[in-house]
């Protein structure tokens, strides 16, 4: 989990970066501190969680370019729902306040576990049918 945080934070700052240089200065502190004064919904955490997976598996990806991986936690983070800002304060929010960071846990928790990838289940069956035929054999 502490992870998780910990690249989605970093990839927070990646994330918010173009935006903030084409922004000006006021406008985009006025975004800012609006999405600051906003409560985080339950289910803003739970696209959070989601998005953090996403963007903590690009972040260990080494076969993507940085440019390639900036561009990709991007779409994750859109793709899930959030907006880079509310993703960036999220993020943010959760190193510093326990409460967030309880919920962000939650929301993590809530999550189904991971399921395999179809390749791996087919080989799972595969191995299986093998195992099976040696103990009929022997």
């Amino acid at each position: 989990m502490k992870k998780l945080l910990t690249a989605a934070t970093i990839v927070g700052a990646l994330v918010s970066a173009p935006a903030m240089a084409e922004a000006p200065a006021a406008a985009a502190a006025a975004e800012v501190s609006a999405d600051a004064a906003t409560p985080i919904t339950d289910a803003e955490l739970d696209m959070f969680a989601i998005a953090a997976t996403k963007v903590n598996d690009i972040a260990q990806d080494a076969a993507l370019s940085a440019e390639a991986k900036q561009a990709a936690m991007v779409a994750a983070v859109q793709g899930s729902g959030l907006d880079p800002v509310k993703f960036n304060d999220i993020a943010t929010k959760s190193q510093s306040d326990e409460a967030i960071k309880g919920r962000v846990a939650e929301a993590f928790a809530r999550r189904p576990a991971p399921t395999p990838a179809p390749a791996a289940t087919a080989d799972a069956e595969v191995e299986a049918e093998a195992a099976n035929g040696e103990q009929a054999a022997g």
